[in-house]
């Protein structure tokens, strides 16, 4: 009998966690390309856009590419970090409640007062998620942008895949920079799940 009432209140309690740590469920994929942004010759503040808060953000709409400069994944605009501060990415709520990051493009760029007619240069870039249930650190992953010493064409930005640590409903991305004094980390086509409640 005491075992049996043991029984009853483990399973109470396993279902309670499950919906405590479960609170979200999938909804939309998306693929934010920044092209439907109103045009923008110099940076400008990129406060929300397709379900996410950006912390710490700008954009930029691309005239012309430069040779030796960073050319976006699609054909107008595309997200610039502040070089200043933590970067973040947060769903908007209430409509929603996590995200899960799936892939982005991205490059670094010698920032001038556009920070779009500006030459290629290295860096590194991390992606840090936490979870929506917990607020714990559940993954983390780092891409190096790495162009040509002498371009003689626009450089492509690079391609980063997320690893399957990030498929789950996230509260928080936390992206942070590692690039020479003046540069600029710039991103587009940022892929990912959104979930509501």
């Amino acid at each position: 009998m005491k075992s049996q009432f043991l029984q009853s209140i483990a399973i109470l309690a396993a279902s309670l966690s499950s919906v405590i740590a479960a609170p979200t469920t999938y909804s939309t994929n998306v693929n934010a390309t920044y092209d439907d942004l109103p045009n923008a010759a110099v940076t400008v503040p990129l406060n929300t856009y397709r379900g996410l808060l950006y912390g710490n953000w700008t954009y930029a709409t691309v005239q012309a590419v430069q040779v030796g400069g960073v050319a976006s994944a699609s054909p107008f605009s595309r997200a610039v970090s502040n070089p200043l501060g933590t970067l973040t990415l947060v769903p908007q709520k209430p409509t929603w409640n996590a995200l899960a990051p799936l892939d982005f493009f991205f490059g670094f760029a010698v920032r001038d007062a556009q920070a779009i007619a500006t030459l290629a240069a290295p860096g590194t870039v991390t992606f840090t998620g936490f979870s929506a249930a917990t607020g714990k650190q559940v993954a983390s992953m780092s891409f190096d942008f790495k162009p040509p010493l002498s371009p003689v064409n626009p450089v492509p930005m690079k391609q980063a895949s997320l690893p399957k640590e990030f498929n789950q409903p996230l509260g928080k991305i936390v992206v942070t920079q590692t690039n020479q004094l003046g540069t600029a980390l710039l991103v587009d086509n940022l892929h990912y799940l959104l979930y509501s409640a």
